[in-house]
């Protein structure tokens, strides 16, 4: 009860001051000469003219960062998108080139057998064929 009264009074306080403020500054404003006048005047338009003119998106900002990705940069969603794309790109292209080389092995396995200096009687073999069939297994 006791804080509601204080902020009551710290806030008619406020409201006070900032009537006292305004009327010092409407008094001043009368007082101004014209040529002081049409300057403020002319500053205020280049100010708004300026505030209304959209900015250049290759510029460098006051921390030295380009902006040469213009507003890309603040959508997130769009860069996530496109992240998420060349992650399962990546993915796709690394499952495709095992499944290739798993063929390549199995390919150049088999041309190590036949450009061998094995005689072709040793391929007959029937040990040789156990053999074969036991490696193939795994």
């Amino acid at each position: 009860m006791k804080a509601d009264r204080e902020k009551q009074k710290t806030d008619f306080q406020e409201q006070e001051i900032a009537k006292h403020i305004v009327s010092l500054l409407d008094q001043n404003a009368l007082a101004l000469d014209d040529e002081l006048a049409s300057k403020l005047s002319s500053a205020r338009e280049k100010a708004l003219a300026k505030m209304l003119k959209p900015s250049s998106t290759t510029v460098i900002s006051q921390n030295g960062v380009l902006k040469f990705l213009g507003g890309y940069w603040y959508q997130h969603r769009l860069l996530m998108m496109l992240l998420m794309l060349c992650f399962c790109l990546t993915v796709f292209s690394m499952i495709k080139n095992i499944s290739n080389q798993n063929d390549l092995e199995s390919e150049s396995g088999d041309a190590y057998l036949l450009s061998s200096d094995l005689p072709p009687e040793a391929f007959l073999n029937e040990g040789f064929g156990a053999w074969l069939s036991e490696n193939t297994q795994h």
